[in-house]
This record gives structure tokens, C-alpha cells and sequence, in this order.
């Protein structure tokens, strides 16, 4: 117990060690985001002002650590991966929470055979990569299902007489995050010169989805050759449900396979912690010796390519 509590207080001492180098590296930065968010109160902020953020915070001043990553290939990477996933983060915060996890992941196996450490932290490591990825996924799906209702927004403003322009800025007032602001902001970006065909391949590349292609693609293409742009982004809208009505039914045909796939691959290491804790001498051959080591790291493999065998045979692309 004095061990576990030992390693508990050393995991907060290292996140706090983390945060606060974290705050003296980005001083600036957040004194000026906190002057922005006092200026944008002040004048009131509305959903195309939440939608314009984005483009006030690049005035925003850069901490030494983002200054120091510009211009790297990494670099470019980290930010389109977050702003994919909403969460926004520079590449000096992205690297301050991976050496975070691995501190935390390092420390966690404190109470554990010191092997356990570089694995623990490189669960740690990867923990920010996973957050980012598990949240462009939630973005993505909430943006398909959004994108119908707005598409239908988009149809019923056109015929009420508003153009283009101002129909996409009625979807962006109307419709919530994550889809609304994104529209909102094509209408700012047009407005403040940007050609529409470019404003429009912005709105498909912050999208991210193939529905948003296949919307973008369509208004092009009317552009060009004309035609009845709101029968076409209402056969559009049609599309995009019965796509989302049939991913939604393959889902549930998938889900336990899925769930199968995760319960057989947990289990065996679920087992092994247990009785690393309770019995660590029953399995002490496998972790005391070179060849029991060998094994372990031959099962560990095998259990991942299992997973994913499994979940790649579950997967059904809608």
C-alpha cells in the first residue's frame, strides 16, 4: 500500500512538474488568448464569431516550443490531425501531453517489475494519439449527421429566395457545432474576399467527410453547367440519409463481432495483471527469465494482430 501510494504521489508530482513547465513555455500565448476571449465578451460573441475564432487566434502570439516545431513535417501533420478532431491543440500542447503520458505511464509501473515501464509508458505516449483520433472520429459522425438537416436548411432558403451565400449563413446561425460554424465561416471567408470555389474546397477540407465532398462537388459542378441547384442538394440530402440508415444497420449487424474481438483480446491481459498482483511467484517463470519474457512479448504481438484480424473482418465500409 505505502508503494502504491508513493507512485500515485509521484504520477501528480510529474503532471504538475509537466503542467507548470507548460504554462511558463506558453505564458504569452495564453495571456493573449485570455485578452481575445475578454475583447470577443465584450463585443458579444455569436455563432459566426465562435465560426471566425479560428482565424483571430493565428494573430495570437506563438510560444518558443511552437516556434521552434514550425516548419517540420511532423509539424503540419499535428495540426491538421487536431483540427480534424475539434480539440484544437498547437503542436507545442500535442507534445507537451504525449511526454506527460509517458511521465504518468512511466510512473504508473512504479509498483510493478521495472520491464513494465517502457511499456507503460508508451501506452502513455500513445494515449494523445488515441484521444485525437477517438475525437475526429465523434466529429466526423456528428458532421454526417448533421449534414442532412443542414443540406435541407440550405434547399429551403434557396427556394425561399436567398442566395447561395446567405443560405450558408442561415445554416451556419441555426445549425449547432460542430457543422453550423463551419458553414458560418464560409460565408465570412467569401465575404472578406476569398473566391467561392476556394471558399468551398476550404469547407470540404474542415468537413473531412465523403458526404461533404459529394455537396461541395455537386455546387461546383452547378456552377459550372448549371442547372436546378436546389433539386440537386435535395436528391443529395436523400443520399445522405439512406448512407447513414445503412451504416447505422450494418453497425448493429457488426456489433458482436466487434465486441467479441475486444472481450478475447482484454481477457488474456486482464488475467495477467491479476495475477501479477495476487500471485506474482505462480508467474514469476514467465516474467523472471529471458525465455518467459520472449514468450510474453510473442503473445502481446499476437493478441494485437488478432485484434485487428478480427476487427478489419468485422469492418464493412457504408
Amino acid at each position: 500500500m505505502t508503494m502504491l501510494l508513493t507512485a500515485i504521489a509521484a504520477a501528480f508530482g510529474a503532471l504538475f512538474l509537466v503542467l507548470a513547465g507548460y504554462v511558463w513555455l506558453n505564458r504569452r500565448q495564453i495571456a493573449s488568448a485570455g485578452l481575445l476571449r475578454e475583447r470577443l465578451g465584450d463585443l458579444g460573441t455569436t455563432n459566426a464569431g465562435i465560426a471566425s475564432a479560428p482565424i483571430l487566434k493565428q494573430a495570437e502570439t506563438e510560444s518558443r516550443l511552437d516556434r521552434y516545431l514550425a516548419g517540420r513535417s511532423f509539424t503540419a501533420v499535428v495540426e491538421e490531425e487536431t483540427r480534424r478532431s475539434g480539440i484544437g491543440w498547437t503542436p507545442a500542447q500535442f507534445a507537451s501531453y504525449v511526454v506527460a503520458g509517458v511521465c504518468i505511464g512511466s510512473i504508473s509501473a512504479f509498483w510493478l517489475p521495472f520491464a513494465y515501464a517502457l511499456p507503460f509508458g508508451v501506452v502513455g505516449a500513445l494515449a494523445p494519439f488515441i484521444m485525437v483520433a477517438r475525437r475526429r472520429k465523434q466529429r466526423e459522425r456528428q458532421i454526417e449527421e448533421q449534414l442532412p438537416d443542414a443540406v435541407e436548411m440550405l434547399v429551403n432558403s434557396m427556394k425561399a429566395g436567398f442566395s447561395l451565400q446567405a443560405g450558408m449563413n442561415f445554416v451556419g446561425t441555426e445549425l449547432p457545432a460542430p457543422t453550423g460554424p463551419e458553414f458560418a465561416r464560409f460565408y465570412d471567408e467569401q465575404r472578406l474576399g476569398i473566391d467561392v470555389k476556394q471558399a468551398l474546397l476550404s469547407l470540404q477540407d474542415r468537413l473531412g467527410t465523403l458526404d461533404a465532398r459529394m455537396l461541395v462537388l455537386a455546387i461546383l459542378i452547378q456552377r459550372e453547367t448549371g442547372g436546378n441547384l436546389g433539386e440537386i442538394l435535395g436528391n443529395i440530402s436523400r443520399v445522405i440519409r439512406e448512407r447513414i440508415n445503412f451504416r447505422d444497420h450494418v453497425g448493429v449487424l457488426t456489433a458482436e463481432s466487434k465486441m467479441s474481438a475486444l472481450i478475447l483480446s482484454l481477457l488474456p491481459v486482464l488475467l495477467f495483471f491479476i495475477i501479477q498482483v495476487t500471485n506474482p511467484e505462480y508467474i514469476a517463470e514467465l516474467t523472471g527469465t529471458e525465455t518467459g519474457r520472449l514468450l510474453l512479448g510473442y503473445g502481446a504481438v499476437s493478441l494485437v494482430v488478432g485484434f485487428l484480424l478480427l476487427t478489419r473482418m468485422s469492418r464493412i465500409e457504408a
